[in-house]
């Protein structure tokens, strides 16, 4: 960004490119090398404001534009040459002392900004009405901070401020290797799944306006023919999220994976007394393999997660923990039920292909809805094909069950916009 080099994280759950300035407040060590307007040769400052929550706390920014480049020009890498960015001047996140990137991009529905300032003008024009119908005079100062506030959100839906939007993309691909320290593959620009007729792909309906938001029902734990329920039943709402470190459930559902653990007898030291998980996302059935929610555990957790976890973030199983972080009743109204976040874990089992949607030459109505494709992946971050799928079923080939892992929980993420409630339901 503005020539200058950043990591950055990859985030399903936002949908904004956000920076952390060179030396600002609170920053920590995403500050101490972060983005240097000075430094830049492209920068042209905007005149937006706003606060960022995240669940490690928030971030004042302000917006302004500059040159983006994601990978080198020598393996075909991206370019915007004129990226809306916001910049964190001032932050109170005590995760930011030990952080190891300087960025966080946003890999949202590219949507989610417009629909956001959208139902920010609905609110403001009902309050508006309001006043009208109580048919009182609106102080000077109120009408000015509406105003205000209508013009920022109107700059806000032209902003375009989504990366992917602006590369014109519409096939993204994220896989996290299942052993532990192996490296993450993002493909940029990636084939259509459709087309992958080898790679049996299974496509996730989208149903969140603002999120990769996804149904989710009857999650059962497996374990010898043994099918248990655990949760949602009547339904859930989910959301696949690359920027959460764990699955997030609520209390009575975490509660009940710890008991039918105990009551299968699951030690992390005896591969098979531990079941599998079955569920049905999107509407499709999946699975995910014991590493997905069972490891082991080092490390303090920061002092935020402690309070949204009651200071009790796992369940003991013999040997090691149920790796799953309870998020109490927040948010617990998606409208579609329950929330449930799934992070990390997922990635590692699936190659997951997130569909944009809309390209000139789309034909079908179905391709002009963002969609979710998922197809098993193998060690290296390749989608398993078809003949390894058969194989796997038959017998003739062991399916490889990643080693569990070790969980540092002095590092564990949040998105931001988990605490956000609309009425009594989260932006779904």
């Amino acid at each position: 960004m503005g020539q200058q080099d950043f990591d950055a994280i990859l985030d399903s759950g936002s949908f904004e490119l956000v920076l952390f300035t060179h030396n600002c407040a609170g920053c920590g060590m995403a500050g101490t090398h972060g983005y240097d307007p000075r430094s830049s040769k492209s920068f042209h400052p905007g005149k937006l404001v706003q606060e960022l929550s995240y669940g490690s706390g928030d971030a004042l920014c302000r917006n302004a534009f500059d040159q983006l480049d994601i990978g080198s020009k020598e393996e075909g890498g991206l370019h915007v040459e004129k990226q809306p960015i916001w910049l964190v001047q001032e932050a109170k996140m005590e995760i930011l002392e030990s952080s190891q990137f300087e960025a966080i991009l946003g890999i949202g529905p590219p949507t989610a900004v417009k629909q956001q300032a959208q139902d920010d003008l609905a609110t403001l024009e009902a309050l508006g009405g309001k006043f009208e119908a109580w048919n009182v005079t609106v102080p000077a100062s109120i009408k000015s901070r509406i105003e205000s506030k209508k013009a920022a959100d109107h700059m806000l839906e032209d902003l375009h401020d989504n990366v992917p939007e602006n590369l014109q993309l519409q096939f993204l691909s994220i896989c996290l290797g299942a052993k532990s320290g192996s490296v993450g593959h993002a493909t940029w620009h990636d084939f259509d799944p459709v087309q992958r007729v080898h790679e049996p792909f299974k496509r996730l309906a989208v149903i969140g306006k603002v999120t990769w938001g996804l149904s989710l029902k009857n999650i059962h734990l497996v374990l010898n023919g043994q099918r248990v329920p655990i949760a949602c039943s009547d339904g859930c709402g989910a959301v696949l999220d690359t920027g959460t470190s764990l699955l997030t459930a609520p209390t009575d559902a975490v509660n009940r994976m710890g008991q039918v653990l105990q009551s299968f007898g699951a030690n992390c030291l005896k591969e098979k007394t531990l079941p599998t998980m079955e569920f049905e996302l999107g509407g499709e059935t999946l699975t995910l393999p014991p590493a997905a929610f069972v490891g082991f555990v080092k490390g303090i957790m920061p002092a935020p997660w402690r309070l949204h976890f009651h200071q009790r973030p796992f369940l003991q199983v013999e040997d090691c923990e149920l790796l799953m972080m309870d998020t109490g009743n927040l948010a617990s109204n998606t409208g579609e039920g329950p929330l449930w976040i799934i992070g990390m874990p997922f990635f590692r089992h699936y190659y997951t292909t997130f569909d944009y949607g809309p390209t000139e030459s789309a034909s079908s109505v179905e391709k002009k809805k963002p969609s979710i494709w998922v197809a098993e992946a193998t060690e290296s971050c390749e989608p398993k094909k078809q003949q390894e799928l058969l194989q796997i079923e038959a017998g003739k080939e062991k399916g490889s069950t990643p080693s569990l892992l070790e969980v540092d929980q002095s590092q564990l993420r949040l998105p931001h916009w988990m605490g956000k409630k609309d009425g009594g339901h989260l932006q779904f």
